[in-house]
């Protein structure tokens, strides 16, 4: 049986504000610097945050909780930044569009990178992913007249699984969504949506 994980507790005040926040300053320098989630201890976050280790636990019972936490802020800054598209009725542009505001923004924020393409929890992700996907069918269905049936939907989420598939291999390789890799993930996502749009 899987130990469940409590959700971060988000602080109020002033003092636990500015802790949390070097909780996740500390967190994040350490994801960078091993390119990974998978070496974090709370030990080592507490140490580099200067934060004795019960504050942390405070606000994060377990390294999971603060790696879902991290994921989750990135998934919104993310999907703010992607959902500010040009006006257009056509949905490939828009997907076509979506998907390279989504590769910038990896890459140019290397924690959310990360911990969406080397996840500790591939559950955590598929849960998000589905979100995005969601998010993705609202958007087709408003901008481009998409159909509102669950299939569509469903299928949105498995496009935001393809691309993220072919992302995590560039990632695995380059360390970054390269172009090419870019390009493959787009032509996937498109001759996918085309098939599923088409019937």
């Amino acid at each position: 049986m899987v130990a469940k994980t409590r959700a971060s507790r988000t602080p109020a005040r002033k003092p636990g504000i500015e802790r949390y926040n070097r909780i996740t300053e500390s967190a994040e320098s350490l994801i960078i610097e091993n390119q990974s989630p998978e070496p974090l201890t709370l030990m080592a976050i507490a140490d580099r945050a200067e934060v004795p280790r019960v504050s942390l636990y405070h606000f994060f019972d377990s390294v999971e909780a603060l790696t879902d936490a991290l994921y989750a802020r990135g998934v919104e800054k993310m999907m703010a930044h992607v959902t500010e598209l040009a006006q257009s009725s056509d949905w490939r542009q828009l997907m076509t569009e979506a998907l390279s505001k989504s590769r910038d923004f990896y890459n140019n924020n290397p924690v959310e990178m990360i911990l969406a393409l080397s996840p500790r929890s591939i559950s955590k992700v598929v849960s998000l992913n589905k979100t995005i996907g969601r998010d993705v069918h609202a958007l087709l269905v408003e901008r481009a007249n998409v159909s509102k049936a669950p299939k569509v939907g469903k299928c949105c989420e498995i496009a935001v699984d393809i691309a993220d598939a072919v992302w995590r291999k560039s990632f695995f390789e380059h360390g970054k969504i390269t172009p090419m890799y870019h390009r493959e993930a787009t032509a996937a996502v498109l001759l996918y949506l085309e098939r599923v749009l088409a019937t």
